[in-house]
């Protein structure tokens, strides 16, 4: 089948984009927090948050993107994106992770066009160039029953990522386009060497359905979301008493009818400091080293001595001292709580 005509791909009624845009970013402590989110994280000339809303406008109009946040950080955006219609903005009553955040802003869109199709972009990610993830949309609506379908968007992986999220993809559909066979989120040294090596790709995070598929879907693994959240407008004691759950785990893995788009692209997941910190320039640092190598840092003049491949962060007089390569354990130690 054909791709849609240039027409169709941008028709605002084509595609709306929902951009996550509002969880805690634990594992960023202590630069992250409501005043200070993690998608406001500078890489380069653009915030995480604007690079998110580049990938958006590369599939729809700026009228057709929405953002779901949460209250502390609603005040933000205003500021931190100028050209975003902040009547477009979705307030989550409390936060129950992705799934919850997911299902209100579908929701919210299908008031407008209950048969639109939704593009969920995450707001910590890198995905270049930010054309690739629209070429992937477009090759995904082409091919036959799309509408029927739960859609994934996996990398060719450069290195065996252990932090990462994988997808073994199935049986061709179309060029580019692979049924799912499974998914392996974070799945260690030795395993991430495998899939590499087998062919799996890693998960970019982001989905693309039809909304009546994401509500078979949604009733189906996912039923007290489904019944809650009947609307867009839902009171806080309902939502409150959502599971916290993430949309991958709860509903996405499990969906019948998956496909996966690989994208040409290069990806990063800015889910930790040692991400942040692969993406930021050595140069300018405020850290010298004696007697040990690899060791990055800011926030302060800092030295370390006969000790190598550390990160640390000073902010706001609190200070994180981590190894390279632990970046996933920070919010193990849950310093604020």
């Amino acid at each position: 089948m054909a791709e849609p005509t240039n027409t169709e791909r941008r028709n605002p009624r084509a595609v709306y984009a929902l951009i996550l845009a509002g969880g805690a970013a634990s594992r960023f402590w202590p630069s992250s927090d409501d005043d200070h989110p993690k998608y406001l994280l500078r890489i380069g000339e653009y915030t995480l948050l604007e690079l998110a809303w580049q990938r958006a406008l590369a599939t729809t109009e700026p009228e057709c993107v929405y953002i779901v946040t949460s209250a502390a950080q609603a005040h933000l955006f205003p500021a931190a994106l100028p050209e975003f219609q902040t009547a477009n903005l979705i307030i989550e009553p409390a936060r129950r992770d992705t799934a919850a955040a997911v299902a209100l802003g579908v929701r919210r869109i299908a008031e407008i066009d209950p048969e639109a199709w939704v593009l969920v972009l995450p707001a910590d990610q890198l995905i270049e160039p930010a054309d690739a993830l629209s070429a992937g949309v477009r090759r995904a609506r082409a091919v036959e029953n799309a509408r029927d379908a739960i859609h994934v968007f996996g990398i060719v992986p450069t290195r065996p990522d252990p932090g990462f999220g994988y997808i073994q993809p199935g049986p061709e559909l179309a060029p580019g386009v692979r049924a799912v066979k499974s998914f392996r989120e974070k799945p260690g040294c030795e395993a991430a060497e495998q899939f590499v090596q087998q062919g799996w790709l890693w998960n970019a995070g982001c989905f693309l359905f039809n909304i009546p598929a994401f509500e078979r879907e949604l009733a189906r693994h996912l039923p007290d979301h489904s019944a809650r959240l009947a609307a867009a407008a839902v009171s806080e004691a309902d939502y409150a008493g959502l599971e916290s759950t993430s949309i991958d785990f709860g509903m996405i893995e499990k969906a019948d009818s998956l496909r996966v788009i690989t994208l040409a692209a290069e990806f990063d997941d800015i889910g930790t400091w040692d991400a942040l910190f692969r993406r930021l320039p050595r140069e300018g640092s405020e850290l010298a080293s004696v007697g040990g190598v690899n060791n990055r840092g800011f926030g302060a003049q800092i030295v370390v001595v006969g000790e190598s491949n550390l990160l640390i962060v000073v902010s706001d007089g609190k200070v994180l001292v981590l190894k390279q390569g632990h970046g996933q354990d920070v919010k193990k130690a849950n310093p604020g709580a």
